[in-house]
């Protein structure tokens, strides 16, 4: 199993990675651990593709756009799994960056369609308005509030943490 989970690491584009998941998934030889750095290889894989295809700086990211980017890396590695290509989230963090995606999705969150819909690459809004929750500071105050209002956190305290 070390040699393939050295292969799996060695894998550097979706396509080879998904062709060997399948390969190994053929043979019978995905265990915890394989499942674990295939997952794990997947995720790496996302990020990088984000990044590249998102132009997003290669300068560190803050809490809130580490978190952003897993978010969204989480949704890539489903879609291309399953064949699809994110271009909505692309789309996205090509317009606004990684601040603007979630701000973009939190305040287009009322129902209306709007020209990028990250729920369509299988981004819930709930789960970028908890980014916004847990770091207030980098959002604008009416991101908050926005957020506040649908998960039902005290607006107070949030506006204590941008202050």
């Amino acid at each position: 199993m070390d040699r393939v989970i050295a292969q799996i690491s060695q894998t550097m584009d979706w396509e080879d990675l998904i062709a060997l998941e399948r390969t190994l998934a053929n043979r019978d030889l995905i265990d915890e651990d394989v499942r674990t750095e295939l997952d794990r290889h997947a995720h790496m894989l996302a990020r990088r593709y984000l990044i590249k295809r998102g132009k997003l700086d290669s300068a560190p990211f803050s809490a809130a756009e580490e978190e952003t980017l897993d978010v969204l890396a989480a949704a890539v590695v489903v879609l291309r799994r399953s064949q699809q290509l994110p271009h909505n989230i692309v789309k996205c963090l090509r317009t606004g960056g990684l601040i603007g995606t979630v701000e973009h999705s939190v305040r287009h969150s009322s129902g209306l369609q709007y020209s990028a819909n990250l729920e369509e690459d299988g981004v819930t809004r709930s789960l970028l308005e908890a980014i916004v929750i847990q770091h207030p500071v980098e959002f604008d105050a009416d991101i908050v509030k926005a957020a506040s209002l649908r998960t039902g956190q005290p607006l107070e305290e949030l506006l204590k943490a941008v202050s």
